[in-house]
């Protein structure tokens, strides 16, 4: 009788672990799904304001110009002896962003020197900057300038200059 009892015991066991496993394996369990959508970034050139380094006298040895990242931005020979015109404006490079409020963004400025031409001429610009850094927040600092250093050879061929660099904006 003994082994009676144990053996229905043992089966009873048996079919409730089957049971409880065949429960476990046929769980469903429903989970929310989101999404949110924003408004997509934008950057224009503001007022079609260029990098204008301005009028610019050659002198008789190798110049740079540092034309700050500003809405007033102070215009230096940095080096050589180049005059800079005061009579024609010289103006950094204008920018607005737009999107998501509160969203924040990375700019990324040319990194690499950048040429602008008249003909078969050239002159280089490098160590670009940017007056908010690397980051802004749309709005808070929705504009921002960029300015940067034009190298003038005391060989330079009078002529206007022209060329084009790239801005990007992306959301962080």
């Amino acid at each position: 009788m003994k082994k009676l009892i144990i053996s229905v015991i043992a089966f009873a066991a048996f079919i409730f672990t089957a049971t409880a496993a065949d429960n476990v394996a046929n769980k469903t369990l429903s989970v929310q799904s989101k999404a949110r959508i924003i408004t997509p970034i934008t950057l224009s050139n503001t007022d079609a304001q260029a990098l204008d380094f301005g009028v610019i006298a050659r002198g008789t040895t190798d110049a740079t110009i540092v034309l700050a990242a500003s809405a007033s931005p102070s215009r230096n020979v940095f080096s050589g002896d180049a005059v800079i015109l005061t009579s024609a404006a010289q103006t950094a490079a204008k920018f607005t962003v737009g999107g998501e409020n509160a969203k924040t963004y990375a700019i990324t400025i040319p990194s690499t020197t950048q040429t602008i031409v008249a003909g078969a001429n050239h002159l280089d610009i490098t160590n670009f900057t940017c007056s908010n850094g690397t980051n802004g927040a749309i709005g808070t600092n929705d504009l921002f300038y960029v300015g940067g250093t034009l190298a003038v050879p005391a060989a330079a061929v009078p002529a206007s200059y022209t060329g084009t660099f790239s801005v990007t904006v992306a959301y962080n």
